[in-house]
């Protein structure tokens, strides 16, 4: 298997934006994405060690279920990082995101992740020429980031150090600044650094759980059951 590396990570992520209509500059809602690639995803309360998990039937059906007991903003990294494994792993299958972070599978599916949410020519924008160089980023312009692509301060300053605006020193420094407090002092809503979402389900469930259910593949109980998870 080739090593994860961030050019490999970038070219894909443009790749994806392409092929699904989304320019290469603009911040995706990882919910239209969903949508638009027609991926049953379902919301609901994991267990603390994990992210998420996806997975790809033979047929081609998708699916990912998202821990809506993380942050808004890492919950829209894990959706990025599912999607890297439902079109791009060589080897799909199953599993629970977050319990092996260091295979190489899961290191691709971050840089994956992180290009895709946070396109560097699109970061590049929004910094001035000022704070582009020296170490010279202001606390005031990572939440402007963080809030305009929708993710957690972790990924974002993460993201930075690998395109050369910050050094690991700085991120080390930003990563000490409290969240949600300094979001307010700035006039930020804070739901992108609390938990959310329990209960959603986005896709065509109810279809899925009729047409089950009209072949005798599902009892009227586990009908009714399916269709209590998108009332």
């Amino acid at each position: 298997m080739r090593r994860a590396n961030v050019r490999d990570a970038e070219v894909l992520a443009a790749k994806f934006r392409a092929e699904n209509g989304f320019s290469c500059s603009e911040p995706l809602d990882t919910k239209t994405v969903l949508r638009k690639c027609n991926i049953l995803t379902v919301y609901r309360p994991l267990s603390e060690k994990a992210y998420g998990m996806s997975l790809r039937s033979k047929s081609g059906d998708k699916f990912i279920l998202i821990n809506s007991t993380r942050t808004i903003g890492r919950q829209n990294f894990t959706i990025a990082h599912e999607l890297y494994h439902l079109f791009y792993d060589e080897n799909p299958k199953p599993h629970v995101c977050g319990m092996e972070a260091d295979s190489q599978t899961e290191k691709k599916a971050n840089m994956f992740a992180s290009a895709l949410l946070m396109p560097q020519e699109s970061i590049l924008q929004q910094i001035s020429s000022k704070e582009s160089v020296g170490n010279a980023l202001s606390i005031a312009t990572v939440l402007r980031l963080e809030q305009l692509y929708c993710v957690s301060r972790e990924s974002m300053l993460y993201r930075l150090k690998t395109i050369g605006i910050i050094d690991e020193k700085k991120l080390q420094e930003f990563l000490k600044i409290p969240k949600i407090e300094t979001a307010k002092e700035y006039g930020y809503e804070t739901s992108l650094y609390l938990p959310g979402n329990t209960g959603l389900v986005i896709g065509n469930l109810g279809a899925m759980a009729r047409e089950l259910f009209e072949k005798g593949k599902i009892s009227e109980g586990h009908y009714v059951e399916l269709l209590n998870m998108i009332s």
